[in-house]
């Protein structure tokens, strides 16, 4: 596991920014910002050290680069941050970073979601004939920034979207015996939660009394490849245009939002049996 005192994040230069961090400045100087495809790899890489390095003025220094190349605090959120806590998990797994390093990361980008977001966090832009869509995270499921990043970028397309966190099967009739959705998402990291997602979908099909689209999305497409067929959703997928389509969506522009707040650049679809 790597020591948070490691050279590794590239030798430090006056003014507290890494020569790393410097190179992608001058990158992102040089060239305009293409916010119809997904970031760089050498962008978001960057990102992923600058939010762990214990000193917080690299993080600020790249923010504020792309900030000049009018990216938008929203396209920082929905384009850069999903990658970036993907890498972050990854160096976790892999041991190139450690858990206070990790941890920093996702509390860096936590609190700029939360302080540019606030009102994406309610229904305020959703009217009366908005689309409808009930997140779930399973109980014990830890994993919610990517949840957190989906709600915000569809409530912002006027759907209306209530997250539920620790859904229990018995939570979640009640939920859906008090009010209608158009579809139900579920966010799942590991495949130790997809038995307990099978019993909410099988809790859903029981309380619904017309067909609702069920789809299951996160980390565990990685790991598992039959995951509708496992749980009994409709769909699996990473990507919030496949997994609405066909949902009364009107006006709602979602090309390239991803379900699990991974980046949506290989659209992986798992289809359900039924």
């Amino acid at each position: 596991m790597r020591d948070s005192q490691h050279g590794g994040q590239g030798e430090r230069e006056a003014g507290g920014v890494s020569s790393l961090a410097r190179s992608v400045l001058a990158r992102l100087s040089q060239r305009t910002v293409d916010l119809d495809r997904l970031p760089a790899r050498s962008e978001t890489d960057a990102l992923a050290r600058a939010v762990a390095a214990a000193d917080p003025g690299q993080f600020q220094a790249l923010r504020d680069a792309l900030r000049r190349r009018r990216v938008s605090e929203a396209e920082l959120v929905d384009l850069y941050f999903p990658t970036v806590a993907r890498k972050l998990g990854q160096d976790w797994a892999d041991d190139t970073l450690g858990f206070a390093e990790v941890s920093i990361g996702l509390a860096r980008m936590q609190a700029v979601l939360h302080d540019i977001s606030r009102d994406w966090f309610s229904n305020h832009g959703a009217g009366p004939d908005s689309a409808t869509a009930l997140l779930l995270l399973p109980e014990g499921e830890q994993h919610s920034f990517g949840a957190l990043v989906l709600m915000g970028r569809l409530r912002r397309r006027g759907v209306s979207v209530l997250l539920q966190t620790g859904a229990t099967p018995d939570l979640v009739q009640g939920l859906l015996r008090r009010r209608g959705f158009d579809c139900v998402l579920l966010s799942v990291a590991c495949e130790e939660k997809l038995e307990q997602s099978a019993r909410l979908i099988r809790a859903i099909r029981r309380t619904v009394e017309h067909p609702v689209r069920v789809v299951v999305g996160g980390a565990v497409l990685e790991r598992c490849a039959d995951v509708a067929r496992l749980t009994g959703a409709d769909l699996a997928t990473s990507d919030a245009d496949v997994a609405l389509s066909g949902v009364a969506l009107t006006g709602v522009a979602l090309t390239g939002v991803a379900l699990t707040g991974v980046d949506g650049a290989a659209r992986r679809v798992q289809r359900g049996g039924a």
